[in-house]
């Protein structure tokens, strides 16, 4: 771990410390200026909870998950905790998928609802009676292939992550993470029983920049679990 983590503790980091170790209520919500010092906040937390807890998680096959805005920051933070497997340090993209990734038939359900989605929206512009003609154009061409990829999807085996969208070849894109992942976490019981589960500490890095889709459904989560879970933004 890097030196950063060795400072002495401000009044801040001390009363973080104690309600990390609480038996209540532990979410919590550290706002500060650019250059603070927050970051250092967060890998100290960290540090601590690795401390005080990091047994008990191992032990249980838990992670703490810490959530960043870039794959610079993932960087730096693994930097500064090491390759300690308790950690699991990841963009939201990424922290996303790997939650939703095993339900593989509610995937196939959403690609399904999706495309049924976007024929609707190219179908009305067809109906408009002032849409121009190459634009209806386009539209039914749009249909055809949505239609296409609608008898495609059925024979997908599996969903994977990849920069764009590809749902006839199972790439599921950045841009459909960011929509199925809040829409999994806030909707779904279970998602939520499992998410707190794997990952009883939650850590969002520039929470400010954070999909606000993403926030919320995180905080929703925080009402139904409010004990035994702890949800901490660190943000301007």
């Amino acid at each position: 771990m890097t030196s950063r983590i060795g400072k002495p503790n401000t009044d801040t980091d001390t009363a973080l410390h104690e309600r990390l170790a609480g038996d209540g209520n532990r979410h919590f919500v550290m706002v500060a200026g650019a250059g603070s010092g927050k970051t250092t906040s967060l890998v100290k937390a960290l540090a601590q909870i690795e401390r005080t807890q990091g047994l008990a998680l191992r032990r249980n096959g838990q992670q703490v998950a810490c959530i960043t805005y870039t794959e610079v920051a993932v960087e730096e933070i693994r930097g500064d905790v090491g390759n300690d497997e308790l950690f699991h340090v990841s963009t939201i993209h990424s922290f996303l998928w790997t939650v939703i990734k095993p339900f593989q038939n509610n995937l196939r359900e959403w690609v399904s609802n999706r495309l049924q989605e976007k024929i609707a929206e190219e179908q009305e512009k067809i109906d408009k009676p002032r849409t121009r003609e190459a634009t209806k154009a386009r539209a039914a061409d749009n249909i055809e292939r949505y239609n296409r990829q609608l008898t495609e999807i059925d024979a997908v085996k599996s969903f994977r992550y990849g920069t764009g969208s590809d749902y006839a070849n199972g790439v599921l894109g950045h841009s459909d993470i960011l929509k199925i992942g809040p829409e999994f976490i806030a909707g779904h019981a279970l998602m939520q029983t499992l998410l707190t589960r794997r990952f009883p500490v939650i850590f969002v890095d520039e929470s400010q920049d954070t999909d606000p889709a993403f926030v919320d459904a995180l905080r929703e989560v925080a009402r139904a679990v409010p004990l035994g879970f702890c949800l901490g933004f660190f943000g301007d």
